[in-house]
């Protein structure tokens, strides 16, 4: 798949952002945990929303993420850049939207995240105005919103989870940072910080993590032009808020997955070692941009030799971490490992190169399956243990 470039002038460089998700990252003191006996796990797929071949009315744009209530009940946010979320009853019967496009009360026009807390109340993020969109847990009817007051020159960016009394936000300077005298340089300090906001938005000086950016390769053109690339098979953060409110986020460089309290009181890490997957020619030509500038910013980098030690992260009800390794040139399955919070493999399964879970309840898996040409669709699995 060829990289993705975005052009254009910026007037607020947090715009950039907003279609790059966020996460922090940490060190702990944990062993790394080598290769053990694993239970192979069972995902039966058992339903599918958005299968435009099976005759679903429901189609979706690109899926930015989904979460699932205690009924069961799916939510769906499309894109970013032309937002909706659809509500699904638990067998995948369409329900509604929950808000909808507008100025008006409930409504948004740029969102970049949709929690759900412990009593089932909806939050939407929209990014850019600030506010966090509260919905009722019953009849997902719009309740209020709370601003989020950036901090400086450093800007919210993303919502993580939805904790006890309030909320896991990411926040970071721009890409590109304005200078004494007005021009437009390029931030090299990209990384995230991880911050609990109150209620009523407001929020302290403690962080509970850092972590680098995605890999992006950054550019400044004559007139103010501002872009980026995605750097081929560069690494990217995770992050996840369990049912006991505990962050866990890393890095996709190596499984190293940090655990803290929200409160910040503890703090753990899981490690695991992996086998690298190294990056073919053939991959590479094939990750390389095809406009000549961006392909020569590209080149101008030391490539990676091996791809990141994993895709993303899911964590379940028992605190397991589900990760999604990296996969072989040309692999159709990716493989699942499951690891304990004392660092074990304690299970491992495989899914379509092209799942991402996403959220797992009870005996239910539920992801996205984007790509290989196929209208984005959200897939439901039964657990098989």
């Amino acid at each position: 798949m060829k990289n993705q470039v975005r052009n254009g002038f910026l007037t607020t460089p947090i715009i950039l952002l907003w279609t790059i998700l966020l996460a922090g990252c940490g060190r702990g003191t944990a062993p790394a945990q080598e290769e053990g006996e694993a239970a192979l796990i069972e995902l039966e797929e058992v339903m599918r929303l958005g299968d435009e071949s099976a005759g679903d009315t429901v189609l979706f744009g690109p899926i930015t993420q989904i979460v699932v209530n205690r009924d069961g009940e799916l939510l769906v946010l499309e894109s970013p850049r032309s937002p909706l979320v659809h509500l699904f009853e638990s067998d995948g019967t369409y329900l509604s939207q929950v808000g909808g496009r507008g100025e008006g009360p409930g409504e948004y026009r740029y969102l970049s995240g949709v929690v759900i807390g412990a009593a089932d109340s909806v939050y939407l993020w929209e990014i850019v105005t600030n506010r966090i969109l509260v919905y009722d847990p019953d009849d997902f009817s719009y309740v209020r919103s709370i601003e989020v007051k950036n901090d400086g020159e450093k800007q919210f960016n993303s919502i993580i989870g939805a904790v006890g009394d309030g909320w896991i936000m990411t926040k970071s300077l721009s890409s590109f940072l304005e200078s004494d005298d007005g021009s437009m340089t390029i931030n090299n300090d990209r990384h995230y910080e991880l911050i609990k906001v109150n209620r009523d938005g407001s929020y302290g000086t403690d962080i509970l993590g850092t972590v680098d950016e995605y890999e992006m390769i950054y550019n400044l053109q004559e007139g103010g032009g501002m872009n980026f690339i995605w750097t081929p098979f560069g690494r990217s953060p995770s992050w996840a808020v369990d049912h006991d409110d505990m962050l866990y986020y890393g890095w996709s460089d190596e499984i190293e997955i940090i655990t803290v309290s929200t409160d910040g009181s503890t703090r753990d890490t899981i490690r695991h070692e992996h086998e690298p997957v190294p990056i073919t020619d053939a991959e590479m030509a094939e990750a390389m941009p095809e406009e000549s500038l961006f392909r020569e910013l590209v080149e101008a980098r030391e490539p990676h030799e091996m791809k990141p030690a994993f895709q993303t992260f899911v964590v379940d009800e028992m605190s397991r971490i589900w990760i999604k390794l990296s996969s072989p040139e040309d692999a159709v399955q990716a493989e699942w490992l499951i690891l304990s919070q004392e660092s074990h493999a304690v299970g491992r399964t495989s899914l379509p190169a092209t799942v991402d879970l996403e959220v797992i309840r009870g005996d239910y898996a539920y992801g996205t399956h984007q790509g290989d040409g196929a209208a984005p669709m959200v897939v439901v699995y039964e657990i098989q243990e």
